[in-house]
């Protein structure tokens, strides 16, 4: 009898112990926020500073890049747009289909996973959805998938990894246009993301134009400066190395 009693009473507790934990999930998941985007810089304003590097801006800024390593679905292509964000901190993934209404010319779409990299969020309808809405780019921090498809439209992607398993549409949880983390990097609604194949970096608007015109500056003096290696100087004259090694010298002589 006692047996039985225990065994009953050992049910009992498992099945409260399910549901209450089903329910404080439901609680703790079940919301979404859907904000406007943000709109800083405008799509003339984002022309004059397309051709910055992300590379050439790490010469000079150290804060805002990806510290995780990004694959990139068209090698050689670089975009430059106002951050749209979404977060998708399940594997739902219906945020992500509304937001392919929300994007356009001049917007980078990207998507924090919340540290998931199983489920493929991206895949080729939703890409085709972007792709259509005239979308710079995607910044993905986990998994896509269909990826030789999503190459085929000439849709810009960064994503961390591949994936067959993909996100669900449940109607529960998400967030469009609030603060988000992508790569290790804090990124806001309207920030300007400059991103090719070498990674990201994401800008505050209000610095976005100063700093990209400062490297455009630094790219267009390097073919000068390969020409110059090319005749013949050696590198370290032809930048502050030479110099800066005199010095030393120069400081430290005994």
């Amino acid at each position: 009898m006692s047996i039985v009693y225990n065994v009953i009473y050992i049910s009992a507790r498992l099945v409260f112990l399910f549901a209450f934990c089903l329910f404080s999930i439901k609680g703790d998941v079940s919301s979404m926020i859907i904000n406007p985007n943000v709109v800083t810089l405008s799509n003339e304003e984002l022309a004059a500073i397309e051709e910055a590097e992300p590379a050439t801006i790490g010469h000079f800024r150290n804060f805002g890049f990806n510290n995780a390593p990004l694959f990139i679905s068209l090698p050689g292509k670089r975009f430059t747009g106002r951050a749209v964000t979404v977060r998708l901190a399940s594997n739902d993934s219906t945020l992500l289909h509304k937001v392919t209404e929300m994007v356009g010319p001049g917007d980078v779409l990207v998507i924090d996973r919340a540290g998931d990299q199983q489920y493929a969020a991206l895949g080729g309808v939703v890409s085709w959805a972007l792709h259509v809405s005239g979308v710079e780019g995607v910044i993905v921090d986990g998994a896509a998938t269909d990826i030789e498809e999503i190459r085929e439209m000439g849709l810009a992607v960064l994503y961390r990894r591949l994936s067959a398993i993909t996100t669900r549409l449940f109607g529960l949880d998400g967030e469009i246009n609030t603060t988000v983390s992508c790569c290790g990097v804090t990124i806001n609604p309207g920030d300007i993301i400059v991103a090719d194949e070498n990674g990201f970096v994401a800008l505050p608007a209000d610095e976005a134009a100063a700093v990209c015109k400062k490297a455009i500056e630094i790219q267009n003096a390097e073919p000068g400066k390969k020409n110059r290696i090319a005749k013949g100087e050696h590198m370290a004259d032809v930048t502050r190395a030479g110099a800066l090694i005199k010095e030393y010298f120069e400081k430290n002589a005994k």
